[in-house]
C-alpha cells in the first residue's frame, strides 16, 4: 500500500480533533511536485523555507505528544484511585466480587479504560507514522533538488519528544496489566504489541452496554487505524539507512511501520 494512501486512511478514522495535530503530508508532497527544475529562489534560502516548514511540524507534534502524554498520565492514575476506592468500599479483602464487577461504577471505569487505553495505542501510532512521513518528505526534497537532508534531519527528528516513546510504552503496558481486573474473562482489549507486530486482536465489543456506546466507537476507530497503517510489509534485499524496510521492517517507499526502541535510527546511527 503506498505511504499516502495509509496515511490518509489513518487520519479518516482517527479521532476528529487529532487531524490537524498530523503532518501536513498531501500539501508538502504537493509542493515538492510542483517545484520547478530551476526552483525561484537560490537554494540556500529554498533550504532554508523548507527547514522552517519541518521545523514547525516538529513543534506541533512535540506540543501534541507531550500534552497529550501528561493527560494520559492524569487520567489513568484517575482511573487506578476510582478501582480503590470501589475496592475499599465493597470491603471483600480488596477484591472485586462479580456483583461488584457489573456495578454501576465498575462499568464507568471500564468505559474510562478503554477510552484512555485505545487514545494511547493511537498516540503510538501518531510517532511512528508522523516520522515515517517526514523521512518521506525530505527524501522526496533531496530527490527533487539534489540535496542530502536526509540523514542529518532524520537525526534531528529521532530525538525530538513526540518520539521519545518509552514513557508512553510502559504506561499501555500498565494500562493493559490491569484488564483481569477490570473486565470479565470474555472481553479483551487491543494488545500495544499490535503497533509494532501487525498482529491486531479484535475484541468483543458486541455488549456495549458493558463500555458504553460512545467508548465502543474510539476502541473500533483504534482497531481500524490500526489496521490502516499496516501496509503491505515485505522483506527488502537492500537496506539502507534511510529506507523504510530498515527503519520500518516495511518495503521501502510503499508501506510503513511503527518506530521501536530498537529500529529508531536513534538506535541505528
Amino acid at each position: 500500500m503506498k505511504f499516502g494512501k495509509a496515511f490518509y486512511m489513518h487520519l479518516a478514522k482517527t479521532i476528529p480533533d487529532w487531524r490537524d495535530k498530523y503532518l501536513c503530508y498531501k500539501p508538502l508532497k504537493k509542493l515538492l511536485k510542483n517545484l520547478p527544475p530551476a526552483p525561484p529562489l537560490p537554494l540556500p534560502l529554498l533550504r532554508q523555507w523548507f527547514l522552517t516548514v519541518l521545523y514547525e511540524e516538529l513543534e506541533k507534534f512535540n506540543d501534541f505528544y507531550v500534552e497529550k502524554e501528561e493527560e494520559f498520565i492524569i487520567r489513568f492514575e484517575k482511573l487506578k484511585r476510582r478501582i480503590e476506592q470501589v475496592k475499599e468500599r465493597e470491603n471483600h479483602n480488596g477484591v472485586l466480587t462479580s456483583e461488584t464487577e457489573f456495578s454501576e461504577d465498575m462499568t464507568d471505569i471500564r468505559k474510562g479504560f478503554v477510552a484512555i487505553h485505545g487514545e494511547m495505542i493511537l498516540l503510538q501510532n501518531y510517532s511512528s507514522l508522523n516520522f515515517a512521513g517526514l523521512v518521506k518528505i525530505v527524501k522526496k526534497y533531496d530527490k527533487r533538488t539534489g540535496e542530502l537532508l536526509s540523514l542529518p534531519f532524520s537525526l534531528l527528528a529521532s530525538n525530538q519528544p513526540f518520539l521519545i516513546t518509552e514513557p508512553l510504552s510502559r504506561l499501555v503496558y500498565e494500562c493493559e496489566s490491569n484488564r483481569e481486573t477490570l473486565f470479565p474473562p470474555k472481553a479483551e482489549v487491543v494488545e500495544s504489541t499490535a503497533v509494532t507486530t501487525g498482529e491486531i486482536k479484535h475484541a468483543d465489543v458486541s455488549n456495549v452496554s458493558l463500555i458504553g456506546e460512545e467508548t465502543a466507537v474510539i476502541y473500533q476507530s483504534t482497531l481500524a487505524a490500526l489496521t490502516a497503517i499496516q501496509g503491505l510489509k515485505k522483506p527488502s534485499s537492500t537496506y539502507n539507512p534511510l529506507s523504510m524496510s530498515y527503519i520500518f521492517g516495511s518495503e521501502d517507499d510503499d508501506s510503513t511501520g511503527a518506530v521501536t526502541a530498537e529500529n529508531s535510527p536513534r538506535h541505528s546511527w
